[in-house]
């Protein structure tokens, strides 16, 4: 079964009376990916390679904008930095109106104060990419689990025996939402939060999928 992700609005939450506009430049931290590839038996593994290719896009997008941000501060996700890593990964977790509570990781306060800035900013993609047979797969498997429980009905009158939530819909062949956090290094706090899930279906390591949902996650940073 494929990640599932609400087809919903962004969240935007700030903790802070700090007026983002007014902040000459924030300390930009390398994006951190999390892409999960599902096999031709539907079976999920974190892959390294479209990882990298949504963070490079992330990365490539915010470059080429006039955001207030600072050149790219690289950041090591697997020995020096995975407690950023880490704290970025609980984000999906996370309601958006407790994130002020999240405890900043030593790391990534060092490298914002290192940068010379008091304001940095975070971004984390989480998102999936199925193969055509798996996708195929997965949508014969929930119809046969329609039928049968459609059978299972008429001959006992109870119902959703093979699938108790009765949700029959076909996750898409891929999905992916962005996240950001504006961290104040003078607090230790997070300052302002934002989600973005796309209404439809987005790929995370097609360019023009991922610059819409960047564009529309850092609308408030756009001059």
């Amino acid at each position: 079964m494929a990640l599932g992700f609400a087809s919903c609005g962004p969240t935007r939450y700030t903790t802070s009376n700090v007026n983002l506009s007014t902040v000459d430049e924030f300390a930009f931290i390398q994006p951190y990916s999390y892409i999960v590839v599902y096999n031709d038996e539907n079976k999920g593994y974190y892959e390294e390679e479209s990882s990298d290719r949504a963070t490079n896009i992330i990365t490539n997008i915010i470059s080429m904008e006039r955001f207030p941000f600072s050149d790219v501060i690289p950041a090591d996700y697997k020995d020096a930095n995975s407690d950023i890593a880490k704290w970025m990964g609980n984000f999906p977790d996370v309601e958006p109106n407790k994130i002020g509570r999240m405890r900043v990781p030593k790391s990534l306060h060092k490298l914002i104060a290192d940068s010379g800035h008091r304001y940095g900013i975070v971004i984390y993609s989480y998102g999936y990419i199925q193969t055509k047979a798996g996708y195929q797969r997965e949508k014969v498997e929930k119809a046969a689990s329609k039928v049968l429980d459609s059978a299972i009905e008429k001959l006992t009158g109870i119902s959703g025996l093979t699938n108790p939530s009765k949700n029959y819909s076909v996750s898409d062949p891929y999905g992916n939402i962005l996240y950001c956090a504006v961290v104040d290094s003078q607090t230790d706090e997070v300052i302002h939060f934002v989600n973005e899930t796309p209404t439809l279906a987005s790929h995370p390591t097609e360019n023009r999928d991922v610059n819409e949902l960047v564009h529309k996650l850092l609308k408030e940073f756009i001059r």
